[in-house]
């Protein structure tokens, strides 16, 4: 008799242990899809960039000594910031105005011919978002781009 209720306990204790085991397996893989499709969402929509006008200029480029030939660039330019930085980015180029568009036509001056005819106008489009991104705190600025560029020899 002894026997069989010590094998009785043991298959007890293994069908328990099993128990535990599958019922840990399971829970692991337990979750709300509905609340992390939520969470996704709004960090999304919080992440979606947003274009902001950064103005229109019109800058003759500075005379190189060896040559006759001036350049003039026109163009309509926006940055895409996140969304979630859009107030903050439109308060500081309000307050900042005027210095926002000295230190944007400086760094553009500082540009040479060649760096304008470049087709993807990387040189331009870098100098721009490191100006704003230095004159505004937390560097909000992912990309800049262009509405309208013209660029002509006078």
């Amino acid at each position: 008799m002894r026997k069989t209720t010590r094998k009785i306990d043991s298959n007890r204790r293994y069908d328990l242990l099993i128990a535990v085991i599958f019922t840990h397996i399971f829970l692991v893989g337990c979750f709300d899809a509905n609340s992390l499709i939520k969470e996704r969402r709004a960090i999304a929509m919080r992440d979606r960039l947003e274009e902001v006008d950064l103005g229109k200029f019109r800058v003759t480029l500075p005379q190189p000594s060896d040559t006759v030939e001036t350049a003039e660039i026109f163009f309509h330019v926006f940055g895409q910031v996140a969304n979630r930085d859009m107030d903050e980015v439109q308060e500081s180029l309000e307050k900042l105005g005027p210095e926002f568009r000295h230190r944007l036509l400086l760094a553009v001056r500082q540009l040479n011919i060649k760096d304008i005819q470049d087709p993807p106008l990387t040189a331009l489009r870098n100098q721009i978002a490191d100006m704003v991104n230095e004159t505004m705190p937390d560097e909000p600025m992912q990309s800049v781009g262009f509405y309208q560029f013209g660029y002509s020899n006078l």
